[in-house]
């Protein structure tokens, strides 16, 4: 996402509906370790699990960029 739109901040509101309040990030890559650091507060999956999961979403955002579509 950051390669596509650059390291920009937004504000997340996926859980508006549930009275819970909005959540702002400062890029997409805070959002992500945010994420992934919960699944270890959760006890399910420990940290070098998450650092790989991390490493390994880099690597296929990088390839899926790579792409190059056609267009007919």
């Amino acid at each position: 996402m950051s390669s596509l739109f650059g390291e920009v901040g937004f504000t997340d509101h996926t859980h508006d509906a549930r009275g819970m309040a909005p959540r702002s990030f400062g890029s997409p890559a805070e959002f992500a370790r945010e994420a992934a650091i919960s699944r270890l507060y959760g006890g399910i999956h420990y940290r070098s699990a998450i650092e790989r999961g991390l490493d390994q979403g880099r690597c296929i955002g990088a390839a899926v960029n790579a792409v190059q579509l056609r267009i007919a």
